[in-house]
């Protein structure tokens, strides 16, 4: 059953090759890197706006409590009858709703600065807490990663020894032969027969073919004749 123990080597390689190819995918932390910087940079830009909002609201505030107390004085002013002229009393009163609406629109613009400020902060803070989800991120992958390899280490080193002893057990034709067919498929030199039908390049194998498979019960070399890989039929093995 030579063609079994080959196929059980290839089962195992596999797994190997598939550890290695989930080694390479964990270097996908230097995308996330890469991201990383990128929403730095982001929040740099938004926190430059918002430093702008935050200047602006205290020059708001300086401006808005410097209208109210001017706003209070004139009201006094009014209130108390302490203008003398009906004249005086006229231009105070213009005065007055003059700093009204001035006071109506330095209050719509403050609460428009504390809203923006408000956005700001919120959207730096989802921001920061995407970065922090991230390096979490790398940190796993890392760790997976070292993980992944000292396994891997010791799975490379069973693999050798197994194939040392697939070497000692199956003749050396059959192993030259299948080294060769495997060139032109490092992933793999074997396909298995399911119902009649080469599972690699899924033609319907020919009745002497399967009949052959049978007699030879594994342990010689036969191609596929379309595909060229070596047909190992389970049912065979049963």
């Amino acid at each position: 059953m030579y063609i079994k123990a080959i196929w059980e080597f290839e089962q195992k390689e596999k797994k190997v090759k598939s550890k290695e190819s989930r080694i390479r995918e964990t270097g996908r932390e230097l995308q996330i890197k890469s991201k990383i910087e990128e929403i730095k940079k982001e929040i740099e830009e938004i926190q430059s706006t918002k430093e702008g909002f935050l200047q602006r609201k205290k020059e708001l505030e300086i401006e808005n409590d410097e209208n109210k107390a001017q706003l209070s004085h004139i009201s006094s002013l009014i209130n108390g009858n302490k203008l003398k002229t009906s004249k005086e009393l006229k231009a105070a009163k213009k005065t007055e709703e003059s700093l009204i609406l001035k006071r109506d629109e330095l209050k719509k613009n403050l609460d428009f600065a504390i809203a923006e400020i408000k956005e700001k902060s919120n959207l730096i803070e989802k921001l920061n807490k995407e970065i922090d989800e991230m390096e979490k991120t790398i940190t796993e992958i890392k760790k997976k990663r070292q993980k992944l390899k000292r396994e891997l280490k010791s799975e490379v080193k069973a693999l050798k020894e197994d194939f040392d002893e697939l070497k000692r057990t199956v003749p050396e034709a059959i192993i030259r032969k299948y080294e060769t067919i495997k060139e032109s498929y490092p992933e793999g030199a074997i396909a298995t027969v399911e119902n009649g039908f080469c599972s690699n390049c899924g033609v319907q194998l020919p009745l002497e073919t399967l009949e052959e498979l049978k007699k030879g019960k594994g342990d010689r070399i036969i191609q596929c004749e379309v595909c060229g890989k070596i047909l190992y039929f389970p049912e065979v093995s049963k």
